[in-house]
């Protein structure tokens, strides 16, 4: 009977070691591999990509937060958090990211399974020369967008997901700043180079208000100006938000919040 009751007791423990070391290796597994290579991410946006999954890694979701999901502007709204007045809100924004960079890290959305995700992506898949990309069209990123969408939804079906329009961007502004900071600027922001960023944005845009089966939170209309790109009032180069932008942002999405529990 004592060899029985110790060969239980060394069987249980063998058991809880092993399944501790799964648990290790799950949550391991469910952050990218720094040897992942992602289609259309440069070397800089490689770089500030991986510096933010090992950050993500030191500060898991963890369990029954909201999220929101995003680029650069995403990662600035991490500064006004507090003006959510809650203590579940969970930044996954990363400078530079595009629709396919946020598609390679839902694991650890997954994982935790969110009470609610906010979805703002695609500005910088249209941030280059696209004559040089043909494949990225508005049709490439609303599909992006909405299969990180359905993969979320798929594994986490309580989880409520919210798609939001892409930001105008105001290409004079941020070609001014660009040339005072750095003497520099770009050729495919110039007003006359042949596939205009809004256009792409806009276009984009329509197609996500168009789909049937996640809510979409408008944005894009309420940062406008009266020539139809960003307003100078809510941004600091014409495409980052500054205070009153994201002050602009908080009142769209509180709301909303306020409905999650």
């Amino acid at each position: 009977m004592k060899l029985f009751c110790s060969v239980l007791v060394v069987s249980s423990l063998l058991f809880l070691i092993n399944s501790c070391r799964q648990v290790v290796l799950s949550l391991d597994d469910i952050y990218p591999d720094s040897s992942l290579k992602i289609k259309y991410q440069d070397d800089y946006k490689r770089i500030t990509f991986f510096k933010r999954i090992n950050e993500f890694k030191e500060n898991p979701i963890g369990h029954n937060k909201v999220v929101f999901l995003g680029n650069s502007i995403t990662n600035g709204l991490r500064r006004h958090f507090s003006k959510f007045n809650r203590s579940d809100v969970v930044n996954r924004g990363i400078d530079g990211d595009i629709s396919l960079g946020i598609l390679e890290r839902l694991d650890e959305l997954i994982y935790y399974k969110p009470k609610a995700v906010f979805i703002l992506i695609g500005l910088n898949d249209f941030f280059n020369d696209l004559t040089k990309m043909p494949e990225v069209t508005p049709k490439f990123v609303t599909k992006n967008i909405i299969k990180a969408a359905h993969t979320i939804k798929r594994a986490s079906p309580k989880t409520k997901i919210y798609l939001q329009t892409i930001l105008p961007i105001n290409t004079q502004q941020y070609q001014d700043k660009l040339k005072k900071d750095t003497g520099n600027s770009y050729y495919w922001l110039e007003p006359e180079f042949e596939i205009n960023i809004n256009e792409q944005i806009v276009r984009t845009n329509e197609i996500l208000r168009n789909n049937d089966i996640f809510q979409v939170i408008d944005l894009h209309p309420l940062f406008v100006d009266k020539n139809s790109i960003m307003s100078k009032e809510y941004s600091t180069d014409g495409v980052h938000l500054n205070t009153f932008g994201y002050q602009n942002w908080i009142d769209i999405i509180n709301p909303i919040l306020k409905r999650i529990k």
